[in-house]
């Protein structure tokens, strides 16, 4: 029987009379990195708040390690790490002051925050900031001291709310790799975010949520399992490689943008074309430089089926 870290049932959250978060049934199981992805505005970041106990419910089940939310909170947030939306910290407090205080919040004898503030703020990279008042600090270096604070008393659970919202590109990449190395030390890891491409290279199961309903959840390698058709090639000659493409049946479409040939694949000939194709390009010394699907299959799934485009 799959154990769950993250357990709700049907969660729900009014307004007034404006629904947010509708029936919500999430199942995260224990050691995953689970992706809670939909558009702005989605419900992700209401859900979020009622699983760490900062929002009551309207109605409906929160277990959290087992245990009930919000009437179990102080236990289930001494092993949980929480970063919010937008960073909350005391402005006056140094990254330090910040850091140790957070790790004796949750439980941490003050030696043993003082060195875990210590490793964290190096980790995250605003070790040389560690006397800077957080008042001080840029959106991104917020954004990072919070990570560092979610954790603070090494907790088994992370939940994350829109996590690289203030980074900049390489503080993404930076912040991918630090994710996928805590879940190889067996984190759980539940990150909410509306950027489709940063949830597939972070995460191995999703939970897609949509006008505050959950329309999908599982694996990803489950949801996305479907034929691709359509794909972006760049040749050292793509006039060739069009001319060889429009010659065959079962390329629907063909056509270049941009320097790039968009072609479109009757799916069930998809071997063939991957075969043929390939085979031209050596005989004829045309070198390829870029194969990929159009979209990522996880974006196509928002589009096709749930009815969710490029907002996402």
């Amino acid at each position: 029987m799959e154990t769950y870290v993250i357990e709700t049932r049907d969660l729900t959250k009014f307004f007034g009379k404006r629904n947010v978060v509708y029936h919500l049934n999430l199942k995260v199981p224990k050691g995953v990195v689970y992706g809670f992805l939909g558009p702005n505005g989605a419900g992700k970041t209401t859900t979020i708040k009622m699983l760490t106990g900062a929002l009551k419910p309207t109605y409906g089940e929160i277990r959290i390690f087992g245990m009930e939310m919000p009437r179990e909170r102080v236990e289930i947030m001494r092993k949980a790490g929480y970063m919010p939306e937008v960073p909350i910290a005391y402005e006056d407090m140094t990254i330090f002051e910040f850091l140790v205080y957070m790790g004796r919040l949750s439980g941490m004898k003050k030696g043993d925050a003082v060195e875990q503030a210590k490793r964290l703020m190096q980790y995250t990279g605003v070790g040389r900031l560690a006397l800077n008042k957080i008042k001080e600090l840029s959106s991104g270096q917020k954004q990072r001291v919070s990570f560092a604070a979610a954790l603070m008393g090494d907790p088994e659970l992370l939940i994350l709310d829109e996590p690289t919202a203030n980074l900049d590109p390489l503080g993404r990449i930076e912040f991918i790799g630090k994710v996928l190395e805590l879940a190889r030390q067996g984190k759980s890891i539940f990150i909410s975010s509306h950027i489709v491409s940063e949830v597939e290279k972070m995460c191995n199961h999703v939970g897609i949520i949509n006008r505050g309903v959950l329309v999908a959840q599982g694996r990803i390698r489950d949801l996305v399992s479907v034929e691709e058709d359509e794909y972006d090639v760049v040749t050292s000659d793509n006039d060739k490689a069009i001319a060889f493409l429009r010659e065959k049946p079962y390329v629907r479409e063909v056509w270049e943008e941009e320097g790039v040939i968009r072609v479109r694949v009757e799916p069930r000939f998809l071997e063939e074309f991957f075969l043929a194709f390939p085979r031209y390009l050596v005989e004829n010394g045309v070198r390829l430089k870029l194969f990929r699907p159009h979209t990522s299959p996880l974006e196509r799934i928002l589009m096709e089926k749930f009815g969710m485009g490029e907002e996402t």
